[in-house]
């Protein structure tokens, strides 16, 4: 045996180790990144899915009821009616609390777990023109709140009698049985859908 000689040394040096190590971290953050995107992204496909939902079951009940919409009549324009679900929702089935009642029920929940908010109100405006631009003071605070607000805005659906769809906003509509549905979503923008 030599002395001083090199012997055969078998294993990693320290700069693989480190590589490797480096990879490792690498694929460690991007997951850890993209998982929340990721999910953010399938609770608003959800929530997409619950308005389509809604205007599916509002079609239901126009079916069943000559056209008409729930209560339509007996809102003005500068009315904004609220309806969260409860247990104890009273009001007849031709009303928007009935309406949550027999056709949404309890099961109409955010993928948050929360129930949804039915925010009512009527747009003003004549044919194509933004629901926004309204003079009623309340419904265009209640509309700009909903682009300016964060996700969850109290769990939020902003329903618009006599509008229709124009990209994410709601346009007036000279049909009365036309309404639009309205949520903030969590990742960004307002998905709008229509009767």
């Amino acid at each position: 045996m030599k002395k001083g000689g090199l012997e055969n040394k078998t294993g990693f040096t320290i700069i693989e180790v480190v590589l490797v190590l480096a990879i490792a971290g690498l694929i460690f953050i991007m997951v850890f990144v993209a998982l929340p995107a990721l999910q953010r992204s399938q609770r608003d496909t959800g929530r997409r899915e619950d308005i389509m939902n809604l205007i599916s079951e509002v079609k239901k009940y126009q079916q069943s009821n000559r056209g008409a919409l729930p209560g339509a009549a007996e809102y003005g324009s500068d009315t904004i009616i609220n309806v969260v679900w409860s247990n104890a929702i009273t009001g007849g089935g031709n009303t928007w609390r009935g309406f949550y009642r027999d056709y949404l029920g309890e099961r109409f929940v955010d993928p948050d777990g929360e129930n949804y908010t039915l925010s009512i109100m009527k747009c003003g405006m004549s044919t194509d023109e933004q629901c926004s631009d309204t003079s009623n003071t309340r419904v265009k605070a209640a509309l700009e709140g909903l682009y300016e607000a964060a996700f969850p805005n109290e769990y939020k659906i902003y329903i618009v009698l006599q509008s229709k769809c124009d990209g994410n906003r709601p346009v007036g509509s000279s049909n009365p049985r036309n309404l639009t549905a309205l949520y903030r979503l969590e990742g960004s923008g307002v998905y709008c859908s229509a009767t």
